[in-house]
């Protein structure tokens, strides 16, 4: 892990801070994995444990229910491998139809349920909260205006934006972001750039002045792929099996660790 210090003089440079949600800000695999499981018990496929589908998560809804398809037939580990996972599903005759009838089961179940076990991490609330309140007075936090020279937080999720604005709803936070783009509103998913992009935009915030904090490879990557700093969280959904070959530069066990310096 990167020492606290360094932590520190890093966070003292930036003024935007992108949060990523699933496994960064929110715990919430506890309603994410009855939805999976609830969908493969539909079609007549096995269910999963919490820790699998944790392995699932990534790069979508669509891809996690891609993975948990495909953990029929292959290994868990193995469906971290997308070239694998689409030729499992291709040999077990699981067309792209299918698949997409799959996730609309899930995607159904997870919206009426999204909200019953899922917790934020320690210290996430307060942190947002802080952030929205000392920019306030310059709307900064309300209207997506020009946030240069303030220190404010932003979030870019893989998630749909229905059950992210509910999430953020039940807990407080639906206005306490600068701006925040979601898996159908961002004009591309992680690992893509494009959502950092449009964020720092809508913020008027220079790339040097911005770090993405996520818990997964989609986040370092769209750092990375961005030219921004990152923040890697090892206690989140992420698995270090995944993360350490991407050699992430800035590395903690959680938000709680360093929420006092931002």
């Amino acid at each position: 892990m990167t020492s606290l210090d360094e932590i520190k003089a890093l966070i003292a440079q930036k003024e935007l801070f992108i949060f990523d949600l699933d496994g960064t800000l929110f715990n919430t695999l506890g309603d994410l994995a009855p939805a999976v499981n609830y969908a493969m018990t539909q079609f007549g496929l096995h269910t999963h444990s919490n820790d699998d589908v944790r392995t699932f998560i990534g790069n979508g809804s669509m891809n996690l229910i891609r993975r948990a398809v495909a953990a029929n037939f292959i290994p868990v580990v193995s469906t971290r491998d997308m070239e694998k996972v689409a030729e499992t599903l291709a040999r077990e005759n699981y067309s792209e139809e299918k698949i997409k009838e799959i996730h609309k089961v899930y995607s159904d179940f997870y919206w009426e349920h999204c909200i019953e076990n899922t917790e934020p991490y320690e210290g996430v609330i307060e942190l947002v909260q802080r952030i929205a309140d000392e920019n306030r007075d310059g709307d900064c936090a309300t209207s997506n205006g020009n946030c240069a020279g303030a220190k404010c937080a932003a979030m870019l999720t893989n998630k749909p934006v229905a059950p992210a604005q509910k999430i953020l709803k039940k807990f407080g936070l639906e206005n306490s972001f600068a701006t925040y783009l979601c898996g159908d509103t961002t004009p591309e998913r992680k690992p893509s750039p494009a959502g950092i992009f449009e964020i720092l935009r809508q913020t008027g915030i220079a790339p040097e002045k911005a770090i993405i904090i996520g818990d997964d490879t989609p986040d370092v990557l769209a750092a990375k792929n961005a030219g921004i700093d990152c923040i890697t969280l090892f206690e989140g959904f992420g698995k270090a099996e995944n993360l350490l070959p991407l050699e992430p530069r800035y590395t903690a066990g959680h938000i709680k660790d360093f929420a006092e310096f931002i």
